[in-house]
């Protein structure tokens, strides 16, 4: 049982997911259920402690505190320098989204990202809170949470999606493995699913499978327990 006022402010929080513009003392009422004067009593809270700010507009945005937070939150991991390099050359290869999803309860979080200069492209976050049973990343994730099985074939560890999470979109994605074969998360390409036809795919999977099994044995995953690509 939580915190009554927790929970408010929490849920205040919340009501700014999805939404690049600022908010509204009624848009967040009317996004929490919360009464007015609830909501800006709390939002007084939110803002002195650097979570949320006023505008002199009008209206809140979320505040600069979020933003360290999400860098705490990234850096816990200590994956940037294995992660990052392996994004970028996928896209040099590829010309497509690279992505890294991490699981978190019934999510996957976008951990880090590397954009192509492509006019149409998906759009992701890092950051982003996606749902763990849809796309290519979230088969990934869902398919090993377990870890690492004792045998596994290249064609069980390669997810593709089409329309899934967005009619126009594909991925393919691979799952990513540390120490003691444990889930560490996911490698994805993605992007419009008119570029991501059936060869597309089969070459983008080739890829994705080679970069995520040499990831998972810079990560510490013994060479003989994945397959030769």
């Amino acid at each position: 049982m939580g915190v009554i006022a927790v929970d408010r402010a929490l849920s205040i929080l919340d009501a700014f997911r999805g939404s690049a513009r600022p908010l509204s003392l009624k848009d967040i009422s009317e996004r929490t259920g919360l009464y007015k004067s609830t909501v800006l009593r709390l939002l007084g809270s939110l803002e002195t402690f650097g979570y949320v700010r006023r505008l002199d507009i009008g209206g809140y945005n979320l505040g600069p505190k979020l933003a360290e937070l999400a860098a705490d939150y990234r850096a816990s991991f200590n994956l940037e320098p294995y992660v990052q390099p392996v994004l970028d050359s996928i896209v040099i290869a590829t010309n497509e989204n690279a992505s890294f999803y991490v699981p978190e309860g019934d999510k996957r979080i976008c951990l880090f990202r590397s954009e192509a200069a492509q006019m149409i492209r998906d759009y992701v976050r890092v950051g982003d809170a996606l749902e763990a049973t849809q796309g290519a990343s979230g088969k990934a994730i869902t398919a090993f949470l377990n870890g690492l099985p004792d045998t596994v074939d290249p064609e069980s560890l390669v997810f593709n999606s089409v329309g899934e999470r967005h009619p126009d979109m594909a991925a393919v994605a691979s799952p990513v493995f540390g120490l003691g074969g444990a889930l560490v998360g996911a490698l994805t390409i993605s992007g419009p699913k008119s570029r991501f036809n059936a060869k597309e795919r089969k070459n983008y999977a080739r890829t994705v499978l080679r970069e995520a099994i040499a990831l998972s044995e810079r990560l510490g995953v013994e060479p003989n327990s994945l397959p030769r690509v």
